[in-house]
Order: structure tokens, then sequence, then C-alpha cells
């Protein structure tokens, strides 16, 4: 059968899936030769690559087996029998073979005169002029001699405790003992992904999600089902039950998701508790971009922001309860809110979770670097430190966003819509169907302007139609050009139509 390339779901998914219902059925039958790579790319009008790509899953899931010189076979289900995948689930380890080939073409983002909407950091900008000097010295005021040491595995208690306090005022039962400080919320991740390495625990993540927590999971070697997310969260009807999802971990990044910008609904955050409490499940909730959101109500896919303080404050719960995590692991950052490179993150959970994470960490690196966690400290705690700099950031980001979305509004084409984010800096643009971000990319570097495609931040290989847009770091004259550049990129590809090889899908990329 042919596949659909007009479809964004990937060619060499659509292969796979008709070789794998093929095998389930009985119509290839074990021990049945599978066609030679040529063969099968000639039959389905595709290159060799999309037909090894597809063959790779295979293999990974069992189904078949290769033999140098004799070719591929179906495998006897009599010494394995796999069993099918949930829709929307990749039981196999995350794919990282596609994203590294991405990464090496988005150099082209760097070329000279190129708008780069693809740096997912804040603007330098938003910080106060010599504040580091300023919080070095207070941190330092007390003495160097609290900095020689290696200090507490969990962190600073100073900064632990600052940390919980913030959680507190929040209406969130957090102590000291509950936070773990870490280089950034990427060790945090890692050291999650270690633990479960050990354990043994099914990890399940939503996809889009941020490409370090796909690269943090491949660097253990985990199996990772994924389940695909829309505008409201993770389509929690395609997560697992059962014996399948004892004890699991379920990663989520519920507040200004990364890469789409939008916060998670109220009936999804309901559905997904109840189903970590029926499964005695964990919540690997990511909430990194708690401190940038503007407490406005969500809007409308493609619609108009909304001006600047007249929305209702609008707060999304963490998933932090009350017993300080038993069931989540929320996990907290200054990296995203005041400066990338302090690389100060936490996670809060129970105190028996931490204990475990700080062994694994203590292993790792004995602790982070005391004299950050000292600044860090004298910016949560210093009244003219982190509540001025949030607002500062939060009027700061909010003109952008409605920068961005206004200039999106009056110059793509009509067939795009994109997320309108209630906080951040980036948005998700989404093309018509059947049209690739990866096709795409080229042709916006010609005019002057690059972005993220989509499957860099997809672990299955969808998601071929999107864009992610980071325009924290960029001024709105910059932005406006780019988005110009973009829009008309964007109109001639399209004016084109889908059909070529590489809008359908990865695999013939």
């Amino acid at each position: 059968m042919m596949p659909d390339k007009t479809s964004d779901i990937p060619l060499f998914i659509q292969i796979r899936d008709e070789l794998r219902a093929g095998i389930l059925d009985g119509s290839l039958p074990a021990g049945a030769r599978i066609p030679t790579v040529t063969a099968l790319a000639r039959e389905h009008g595709v290159t060799a690559a999309t037909i090894r790509r597809a063959m790779q899953d295979l293999v990974a899931e069992g189904l078949v087996t290769t033999h140098v010189g004799r070719g591929t076979f179906v495998r006897d289900s009599r010494t394995q029998n796999p069993a099918p995948p949930r829709p929307g689930a990749n039981r196999g380890a995350v794919d990282q073979s596609v994203a590294r080939g991405l990464a090496d073409m988005m150099g082209l983002a760097r070329k000279e005169g190129v708008i780069a909407f693809t740096r997912g950091i804040g603007d330098p900008l938003t910080v106060e002029k010599g504040i580091l000097k300023r919080l070095a010295a207070e941190a330092l005021s007390s003495g160097e001699e609290m900095f020689w040491d290696y200090g507490d595995s969990r962190g600073l208690p100073a900064l632990r405790e600052a940390i919980s306090r913030v959680y507190r005022e929040r209406g969130l039962s957090v102590s000291p003992n509950s936070v773990l400080v870490t280089s950034g919320s990427q060790q945090a991740i890692s050291l999650v992904a270690q633990q479960a390495a050990e354990t043994g625990a099914r990890v399940i993540c939503e996809t889009p999600c941020y490409a370090g927590v796909t690269n943090a999971l491949s660097a253990f070697g985990l199996p990772v089902t994924t389940v695909p997310r829309d505008d409201e969260g993770p389509l929690t009807g395609l997560l697992p039950e059962g014996p399948e999802a004892e004890g699991a971990l379920l990663y989520i990044c519920p507040i200004l998701h990364n890469p789409t910008g939008t916060d998670i609904s109220a009936a999804r955050r309901e559905e997904i508790s109840a189903w970590a409490t029926r499964n005695r499940a964990t919540v690997v909730s990511d909430e990194v971009y708690r401190d940038l959101h503007f407490g406005e109500a969500p809007a409308r896919r493609g619609g108009p922001a909304a001006a600047s303080g007249t929305a209702a404050r609008y707060e999304i719960p963490s998933f932090l309860r009350e017993d300080a995590g038993h069931g989540t692991l929320a996990l907290g950052s200054l990296s995203k809110s005041f400066i990338s490179g302090l690389r100060v993150g936490w996670v809060v959970a129970s105190e028996d979770r931490i204990a475990s994470l700080t062994a694994i960490k203590k292993a790792m690196d004995l602790g982070c670097p005391p004299l950050m966690q000292g600044i860090a400290r004298a910016f949560l705690e210093s009244p003219d430190g982190y509540v001025a700099h949030r607002a500062r950031v939060l009027a700061h980001y909010r003109a952008l966003r409605d920068e961005t979305v206004g200039a999106l509004s009056e110059l793509m084409p009509a067939e795009v819509s994109w997320t309108v984010p209630q906080g951040g800096f980036q948005l998700q643009i989404a093309l018509p169907r059947g049209f690739s971000s990866v096709e795409l990319f080229p042709r916006a570097v010609e005019r002057g302007v690059a972005f993220l495609p989509g499957p860099l931040q997809e672990t299955d290989g969808r998601g071929t139609s999107n864009i992610r847009l980071c325009y924290g770091s960029l001024s709105a004259a910059e932005i406006r050009e780019g988005v110009r550049r973009l829009a008309g990129a964007t109109r001639e590809y399209l004016s084109g139509g889908p059909g070529g090889p590489a809008g359908s899908g990865l695999g013939d990329f």
C-alpha cells in the first residue's frame, strides 16, 4: 500500500505500522523473509532511508530480525510475542538519530544576518545591571568561609529555606527537607532518569516536549512510552493502565509548556491526578516557567493576545500536594526567570524521595557550587531582588508576546495557526496538514530567519508541521522583521502545495 504523502504522519511510521499489522495478523507469518530495502522503497515510492528507519523500530520491538548476507525475517512468536504499542506510544528507546541530523542543520541559524527565533533563554536586558555584583557581595557579607567547603549535598540550608518559602507563599506545605538543589533543572531531570534506570520504573513522556528531557532519558537507555499532547495537555485516554502503569513516572510540563507555551486545562489536570493515584504513579511536573506566567486566562489558538493589565489574575495550581508531594516531583529553576548561567534549579518532593535523589547526586558531584547557591538565596530573599525582577520581566515578555502575536496575525497566511502563550517567551506555529517545517527551514534561512523545526521536540517523529518560535532574546523590531521574513518564506512554500517527499515525513529528510 502506498503511504499518504499528504499526511503529517511521517512516512516511516506509516510503513512501519503497515508491516507491523501484517506480522500481527499473520499475513506475514513467522519465518517469512521481508523484501529488501530497495524493493520496499520502490514498492512504496520512498527512499531507502525511510525503509531502514521503519525497520529499525520493528527490530527494536522484536518483531523482525536481520541476518547479514541473508536478509530480514519475521521472528517466531513462539520465542517472542511482543505486544503492539498503544496508540500514540513508542515502546522503544527514544530515537535521537533524526534529532541529531536536524541539530546539525541548525548550524544554518548562525549565519550572519539571520534573525534567529531559536534561543530558548531569556533576554539579558531584563537583568538589572550590576545585580550579580550586589548579590555576590551580600552572599559574602557573612564571611567567605561558609563557601570553602562542599556543603550539604542537598543544597545550602538557607537556599532550601528560601525556596520552600516561595512554595509556602503559594499555599503549599513544603519544608526545606523536601527540596534538593540541582545544577539547573537539567540535572534534576537527569537524576530522575538515573533513578528510574536503577529501579526499573516505567517512564511515560508527553510529546512534544523539551529535547533535554528525551536526551537525558536516552543517555540512560530508558525505554519510553510517549503520549501525544494537544493545547490542553496530554491525551489522558492514551495513558496506560493497570500493571503497565503501576509505579510509572509521567513527565509533563503543565505551565507554559515547552514548546507550545500553553497551560494544562483544569479537566486534564484532574484526569492526570486521578490516573496517578489510581496507578500509584509519580508525576514529574516541570514547572520552570511558573514565574514567567502573566496570570492571564488561556486564549484561543491563533487569537489576539489579551490586553496588558486587563485580564483577571489566573493561577495554574502546582501538581504538588499538601503533603509535600508524595506522588509528585516538581522541578523549578532560576534559569528561565533570572539568569541561565547561574545554573540553580531544584526538585521538590517527599523527604524520602529527596533522600534517595540526594544519594545519587552526591555520587555525581558532591554538591552544587556553594557561592552560586549563596547568590540565588540573596536573590530570592532580597525585597528588591526576586519580586522586583519578576514584575519587570513579566512586563517585558508580555510586550514581546504581543508584538509577536500581532505580527503573526498581520503577516502570516490564513492557513497557518499558532498558540497564544500566557507567559514566557515561546509559542508554536502549525503549518497546514501535509506541509513540513523541515522543508520550510532552509527556505526561511535563505530569507534571513531561523526557527526550531517541530521534530526537534518530538520523541516519535511526528510534529513535522510544527514550528517552535522563541522570541525572548529579540527586540520588538527584530521580531517584526523576522516574522515578515518567515511569513514570506511560508507563503512561497505553501503556494507549491504538499506532496514533495520532505514535506510528508522525516523519513525522506
